[in-house]
């Protein structure tokens, strides 16, 4: 019975390992590049800029903060002045989680504004500082819509048909930090307001 000839070729096994004078050469070129390209990386890493610390940061951000803190006064004050007109009025005004002071006449008839629907309005609104009259408006607007100062859209919804409202309210829940062309900036208010006839929203 023959057996099949288990004879060894280490030509074909080892010829991965014998490379010729081309392929040298170009194993050379390959190392020389990959050496070049390590010590580009070396180089870069370096020189990389390394992140500020807090006594390099940029003049930007301390401008921030000096804005920031001088508009965290500003608000300060103007809620100080309200909680001072308050204790002045002697009524029981109620402070509003978004930082603004109401107060309801008692009713006991008419319907509930609710959110969504068309108020006809009056408003008289005076300086809180001086009294100075700002604006005698009557009109019609949508609820929750911001078509009116913002203190007097949140009070809507707390509100009657034929109820009556006074509110002091601090600049930013009133014209603004920059006021308008009528009303100066930071001006605080106080507002005598009306809910006069209730209609449901338009389609």
């Amino acid at each position: 019975m023959s057996k099949k000839s288990s004879t060894f070729a280490p030509a074909k096994v080892c010829a991965p390992l014998f490379v010729g004078a081309t392929a040298w050469k170009s194993m050379r070129l390959r190392v020389g590049i990959y050496g070049v390209l390590c010590c580009l990386m070396v180089c870069s890493a370096c020189g990389r800029v390394r992140p500020q610390g807090a006594a390099n940061k940029p003049q930007a951000d301390s401008t921030a903060i000096a804005l920031m803190e001088m508009n965290l006064k500003l608000a300060g004050a103007a809620d100080q002045m309200l909680v001072d007109s308050v204790k002045a009025s002697g009524l029981p005004y109620v402070l509003d989680l978004r930082n603004y002071w109401y107060y309801l006449t008692p009713v006991t008839d008419g319907d509930s504004v609710k959110e969504g629907m068309r108020v006809e309005y009056s408003a008289v609104i005076r300086d809180l500082r001086t009294g100075a009259l700002i604006e005698d408006v009557t009109e019609e607007v949508e609820v929750g819509k911001g078509q009116a100062l913002r203190a007097i859209d949140y009070t809507f919804p707390l509100m009657r048909e034929r109820q009556q409202a006074t509110i002091l309210a601090p600049y930013y829940n009133a014209y603004g930090r920059d006021g308008n062309e009528q009303v100066a900036p930071l001006t605080n208010v106080k507002v005598i307001l009306t809910v006069k006839s209730l209609s449901p929203a338009l389609p």
